[in-house]
């Protein structure tokens, strides 16, 4: 369980990364996306779907670290007894 729990952190981490470089990028012209080689930006700029598709993973991580953290402290109590 701990290990879903870490791969969810994980996931919120890059997604966050990945949708604040584009709202950086599109309004207020800096970031990630302007500061990295356009090599490795190119394939993001070219596909801006991206931006929400890391929106709604980092929504779906989210709602899924609530049952998952409430597991492990059901686990955690249980082992502590």
């Amino acid at each position: 369980m701990k290990a879903i729990d870490l791969t969810l952190n994980a996931v919120i981490a890059v997604t966050v990364t990945v949708f604040l470089a584009y709202l950086g990028f599109h309004f207020w012209d800096f970031g990630i996306f302007t500061t990295l080689p356009a090599d490795i930006t190119g394939f993001f700029l070219d596909n801006p779907s991206l931006q929400y598709i890391a929106l709604g993973m980092l929504v779906a991580a989210m709602i899924a670290k609530v049952p998952v953290g409430r597991r492990i402290k059901t686990r955690d109590a249980e082992t502590r007894r």
